[in-house]
């Protein structure tokens, strides 16, 4: 059963009245319905734009791809995070430094014929792709992409098309050919953390959402919840207590980060497993109806998620809106 967390006027106005412009922005947009052109909004947004931690992540992407090879699938450090990071927090490719980035990012989208596995139709974003061709993290780039506005260039409907191609049987994604419908290891389950990034992508693009391969990603997801107490650990991902911690960016294979991406997709909505999932975060909230960051990651350690102590303000409103996408999906 849902346990009904109603959106109060005093926390909307807890929310505004942070520093913090990605919070005030987004509070804006998904919990108010303001639209783009409304003068507030657009207050919001050039605060946003000009905040010096927003500079700090647009300037850490000035070197595209990073020089730093990877070593493993997620890494905070990595620049695809704190790209997805700037499109979370809602900028937009009217913003010159998006653009730029933006271009230098789809100048290194994989082409036809691919080597085996290589981006997965996606874009790089380090030198490394030969050695470790995950599809869980490049198309954390078509995510960002997306939400940055480009969803009518053909560049990101290529790698959308290539999206569609390689999900395996259980309705997730894996990076190895071998575990496509196919292949040798076609009975294989797909990989969790993968599986969610690959989700977000799909999220992120609206005709999307109400798809067969939405659905049948969503089913994924939703099940490895449902087995979440069984010894069941596909590609050594489960949801025990290191999922469940609330924390932000959405690097690791988290809760929010699974709660925010499938809030998307009406089946999710509709589905009772997507409701105690949302029930465990709901759990911890604060008796002023806040919530505290438990999971850190240091590079991020001067933002608001990036400490224990006090209340998260971009936590809370990101909780927030799921309770709002799912009172909404309740009411129509």
């Amino acid at each position: 059963m849902y346990k009904v967390v109603p959106i109060s006027e005093t926390l909307i106005e807890w929310l505004l009245a942070q520093e913090e412009p990605w919070v005030v922005l987004n509070t804006r947009l998904d919990l108010l319905g303001q639209t783009a052109d409304a003068p507030e909004v657009q207050s919001a947004y050039e605060a946003l734009q000009q905040h010096e931690r927003v500079a700090d992540l647009l300037d850490a992407l000035q070197v595209w791809p990073q020089e730093q090879r990877i070593s493993k699938a997620y890494d905070p450090k990595d620049s695809l995070w704190k790209l997805a990071m700037l499109a979370d927090f809602g900028l937009k490719r009217d913003d010159e430094r998006i653009a730029t980035i933006s271009e230098k990012v789809l100048g290194l989208q994989a082409e036809e014929p691919y080597p085996p596995g290589f981006l997965h139709g996606g874009m790089d974003h380090t030198k490394s792709w030969d050695k470790r061709p995950y599809i869980c993290i490049s198309h954390v780039m078509t995510y960002a992409l997306a939400r940055f506005g480009y969803l009518d260039d053909p560049r990101l409907q290529a790698a959308y098309d290539y999206i569609i191609t390689w999900q395996t049987l259980d309705g997730g994604w894996h990076p190895n050919e071998k575990n496509l419908p196919n292949g040798e290891r076609a009975e294989e389950p797909s990989c969790p953390f993968g599986t969610v990034n690959v989700l977000r992508a799909l999220a992120a693009n609206p005709p999307l959402r109400d798809s067969e391969i939405g659905r049948r990603g969503v089913e994924n997801v939703l099940m490895l919840w449902e087995r979440r107490e069984e010894p069941y650990r596909p590609v050594g991902f489960g949801m025990g207590s290191t999922f469940n911690k609330l924390q932000y960016p959405f690097v690791q294979h988290q809760i929010l980060k699974t709660i925010d991406t499938l809030s998307n997709f009406p089946t999710a909505l509709a589905d009772g497993r997507f409701i105690d999932m949302l029930n465990t975060v709901t759990d911890k909230q604060l008796p002023d109806n806040t919530y505290k960051t438990e999971g850190t990651n240091k590079p991020y350690a001067g933002f608001d998620f990036g400490q224990k102590k006090q209340s998260s303000p971009w936590i809370t409103f990101v909780i927030a809106r799921f309770h709002h996408r799912l009172q909404q999906h309740q009411t129509t």
